[in-house]
């Protein structure tokens, strides 16, 4: 089988701008001998809008996977690529992907199959999009043969035939052994931008009387606000934001500590939500965002409503917790992130895959 995956969500030389899920999932399909080559069809204003490092046209490889990077002023016409029609399926993510998509398989006329993000529920349902891109991406997904989505939320909200979500290696699965006594210790692993809600979390930290430790690691256009937000409340003791670390250091940090916490809004899905049930923490996400449907409200973690009083309730209630409420907690998140593992979620897709063949 050959996949033409076509997405500007697929990430290009060193990009730390780009999520690598796309290609976590492109290496994965690898693995199991089927092929994949990527289109990445960038409208450069919405690329310059989004921050995204601009590349030239051309052919790239990145992990031995083709990439053709495609720029447009306009989305997406004068489009002169050539493309060999020895695909089996189109499959492609993110508004600009599904219409590009639309476009080209007029020529391949192939199955096809649109897997909706969260920019891509924004572009359906505000206003501002009404004008040029909602009526396209309707269209779009109209001509698809099956559509997916990356969360329980967007699958309910935008009636999605199926789910697509994250994976984490099998191999990173690992009981918690213990829990802090007489302190919580909280981490983020997360871009500092304002979505985030990192600063909710710090302000509901100064309002409470426990002893807590809280550790940020990620860098963004937040990186000083939050700072000057920690020095102004007088908590630099307690609360230090640190740089990204490598991946293969993420499970060492997370074993550190007791709770995930990330309250944040137009989520697709989050892995690191994921990464930290791995490992059994008290995972704290919001309510109707990626995470929900995963996370179970005072089963395997918490969701919440991203606001000071509600974070300040939740963090209290958990370090108030009998030891015995935090293992069964750890344990179901340990029994719920086995059915994300990469074999299971990989192998359910390409049964999906191959069912519209």
């Amino acid at each position: 089988m050959k996949i033409l995956l076509i997405s500007d969500l697929y990430p290009l030389k060193s990009d730390s701008t780009i999520p690598s899920v796309l290609e976590d999932f492109s290496l994965a399909l690898n693995e199991k001998n089927i092929l994949v080559e990527v289109i990445r069809p960038n409208f450069l204003f919405n690329t310059f809008l989004r921050k995204h490092k601009i590349f030239k046209t051309g052919i790239y490889y990145r992990n031995n996977i083709k990439i053709y990077n495609r720029n447009f002023l306009t989305p997406f016409l004068f489009d002169n690529l050539k493309l060999e029609n020895n695909f089996d399926v189109i499959i492609s993510h993110m508004p600009s992907g599904h219409i590009y998509a639309d476009l080209i398989n007029k020529k391949l006329k192939l199955p096809r199959i649109s897997i909706l993000h969260y920019s891509d529920y924004r572009v359906l349902k505000e206003f501002k999009y009404s004008f040029y891109f909602k009526k396209r991406l309707k269209k779009a997904l109209k001509n698809s043969t099956l559509i997916g989505a990356r969360s329980h939320f967007l699958k309910k909200e935008l009636k999605a035939d199926f789910i697509l979500p994250s994976f984490v290696e099998k191999e990173n699965i690992k009981e918690k052994k213990t829990f802090n006594q007489n302190k919580l210790k909280i981490i983020t692993l997360s871009k500092l931008i304002k979505r985030k809600n990192l600063n909710l979390v710090i302000k509901a930290l100064s309002k409470i009387d426990f002893d807590f430790e809280y550790k940020i690691y990620g860098k963004g256009a937040e990186y000083n606000n939050l700072n000057n937000l920690i020095k102004k409340l007088n908590l630099h003791n307690k609360i230090e934001i640190l740089p990204y670390i490598n991946h293969d250091l993420i499970f060492e940090k997370l074993d550190e500590n007791d709770v995930f916490i990330l309250p944040s809004i137009k989520e697709t899905l989050g892995l690191a939500y994921l990464e930290a049930m791995t490992r059994g923490l008290i995972t704290i996400g919001t309510k109707n965002e990626g995470i929900d449907g995963i996370i179970k409200n005072n089963e395997n973690g918490f969701l919440i409503n991203p606001n000071v009083e509600e974070i300040k309730k939740i963090l209290f209630e958990i370090y108030n917790f009998p030891i015995e409420k935090k293992e069964e907690i750890s344990k179901n998140a340990l029994k719920t992130i086995k059915n994300y593992e990469k074999e299971k979620i990989i192998t359910k897709y390409v049964e999906t895959i191959k069912k519209i063949l």
